[in-house]
């Protein structure tokens, strides 16, 4: 009896098709992509930025300016107004409603000039009738003056006499003084620039009716060559001050005349609440288009750098822009995505600026914060966003 054949199972599913390992290849872009990681890896292990462009590192820039020689010396810019050093608040010594005025706004009038008067005949009949009255008093006093000498008349009757006239002398000399406060008169040379009362109004001294009310004071006059401008000045910025330093005025009507101005004083008290200190600006030059109240932009100026040789205009550019690349003193000029060193020779430093005496010409784009980039001449760079 025969014996049953083994049935082998089927392997061949498991052998290795040489032919097709030796015919398989890779996708080119595969193969490229792979090439350029190798590439970029090897150059971001190596730290040069300049051959892949996005690894370049991002910079501000700035340009540099060419300023006037006013706009280069200016240390500190305010604003304020024009005030008027002397001026006279007219107001009359007696209450009293005006009979005569001439006063107009924009009027000019004489120390002295009388500009109005009060109703006054009711005092100039009092005095009348107190002057009759001295007259009897004086004839009276020289008559018992007589009877005393003779011996009919008394010590205290000539006394009595006497002292009546010294009485309506007295009233008399009241009365013409209340006469006088009836004119009024300009206290000083000026410009009327504030009319507030009119022709029959009644009108009261200052502290009587309250002072500054419309009552008191009826009228202003300005010295118009005692204007000066003043302003606030923050105390941080007080040292950077000195009285007697050069200024400039620009009123805000005006902005193309501005005019030579000079500290005159810093008031030495501080406002405690704003942090600030009141300063004074007299003007070196002026016309007659300066007046009271006007707006103004005040440059107070470096006494040094405006009184050197600054020629036409001043090159200035960000104190940060300076570096120091290869022992020499410079700016990293922009050109295009790459950088540029160039060599600048510098003057005076005038806050967060610095002058260029050489090397610039004014209008170039240059590199702010460079030393802290590590920049080199040539390197890639890109532009920040504003």
């Amino acid at each position: 009896m025969s014996q049953p054949s083994e049935k082998r199972p089927d392997v061949t599913f498991l052998r290795i098709d040489r032919e097709k390992i030796r015919t398989r290849k890779w996708p080119l872009w595969f193969i490229i992509l792979i090439a350029l990681f190798v590439v970029v890896g090897i150059f971001i292990f190596l730290g040069d930025p300049n051959f892949v462009p996005f690894l370049a590192p991002e910079v501000s820039t700035a340009r540099s300016i060419v300023l006037t020689p006013t706009q280069a010396s200016t240390v500190l810019t305010s604003s304020g107004y024009v005030v008027a050093r002397r001026k006279a608040e007219i107001s009359p010594k007696s209450v009293g409603r005006i009979s005569w005025i001439n006063l107009e706004e924009g009027q000019k009038v004489k120390e002295g000039e009388l500009v109005a008067r009060l109703e006054n005949q009711e005092l100039k009949a009092t005095r009348a009738e107190v002057v009759s009255r001295l007259e009897n008093a004086k004839r009276e006093a020289a008559r018992q003056e007589k009877l005393f000498k003779r011996g009919v008349a008394t010590q205290q009757s000539l006394d009595n006499s006497k002292t009546q006239v010294e009485v309506l002398g007295a009233q008399l000399l009241n009365i013409d003084e209340l006469i006088r406060n009836t004119n009024i008169y300009s206290p000083i040379d000026g410009v009327v620039t504030v009319k507030k009362a009119f022709l029959g109004e009644t009108v009261t001294p200052q502290g009587f009716g309250g002072a500054g009310s419309a009552g008191a004071t009826f009228a202003v006059i300005v010295d118009l060559d005692s204007l000066e401008v003043e302003t606030d000045i923050n105390e941080q910025n007080l040292g950077k001050l000195d009285p007697g330093m050069p200024a400039e005025i620009i009123l805000d009507a005006f902005p193309d005349q501005p005019y030579k101005a000079r500290l005159r004083q810093i008031v030495p008290t501080a406002d405690r609440q704003k942090g600030t200190f009141k300063v004074k600006v007299e003007f070196v030059d002026k016309d007659e288009r300066v007046m009271p109240e006007m707006s103004c932009r005040i440059n107070f100026l470096n006494p040094k750098i405006l009184e050197a040789d600054l020629g036409q205009g001043r090159i200035v550019v960000p104190l940060s822009s300076l570096v120091e690349y290869n022992g020499e003193k410079g700016v990293f000029l922009v050109e295009g995505n790459r950088v540029k060193f160039r060599r600048v020779t510098t003057g005076f430093t005038n806050g967060s600026q610095v002058e260029i005496d050489d090397g610039l010409e004014g209008g170039e784009q240059l590199v702010v914060e460079a030393t802290a980039l590590n920049l080199k001449d040539g390197d890639r760079i890109r532009l920040k966003e504003e």
